[in-house]
């Protein structure tokens, strides 16, 4: 289904640009918090919350930060080595690292997780929030529809490996990646 969709997107992409569509509301502002929210940072929130859970003793905050930072390592290690292989352009020309997007794959990915562990009535919020995001990377001129719609597929694909994965005690996929001195390697086992 994600490679349909991000098939489609490139299909019927508008060749212009698109950057600052949403205008420079409360829309602009909000794409500036989920810019914040869904970088990089959003490992360091997740593995925060897992910690919390551990340290608090809240078994459920402790599954979701575990399956929020697997799930997030997974949807950056495929992403990232995609980026690589394929060196698309940006929109606005910074560089060669389009495609896909790692917001749109990371606010997926916490959304699959989330809807996975806490239902619709958490998920439904954490899904609308990734849609906005992936909005946003189109909006910011940081990335094309079709880089924003594969991130979301790749963050969805991730996310529900990682919520999938039954208990702490085995039986399911681990998901992770392994450090080299080459880069990073996604591993599903």
């Amino acid at each position: 289904f994600g490679a349909s969709a991000t098939g489609m997107a490139l299909a019927l992409e508008p060749a212009g640009d698109l950057s600052g569509f949403l205008g420079d509301g409360p829309a602009d502002a909000a794409s500036d918090a989920c810019d914040l929210l869904f970088g990089y940072a959003s490992i360091g929130l997740s593995s925060g919350l897992w910690a919390a859970g551990g340290l608090f003793d809240d078994d459920g905050l402790e599954l979701t930060g575990m399956r929020c930072t697997e799930a997030l390592a997974l949807s950056y290690g495929i992403s990232g080595l995609l980026k690589v292989a394929t060196r698309r352009v940006r929109p606005d020309g910074s560089d060669r690292m389009s495609f896909p997007s790692f917001h749109s794959a990371s606010s997926a990915a916490f959304a699959a997780v989330v809807w996975s562990e806490h239902g619709p009535s958490a998920g439904v919020p954490a899904a609308a929030l990734a849609a906005f995001t992936a909005l946003s990377r189109v909006h910011r001129g940081d990335h094309h529809v079709s880089d924003a719609v594969a991130g979301l597929a790749i963050g969805a694909a991730a996310g529900i490996a990682a919520a999938g994965r039954g208990g702490t005690e085995g039986g399911g996929p681990t998901v992770g990646v392994v450090l080299t001195g080459d880069g990073v390697i996604p591993v599903l086992r």
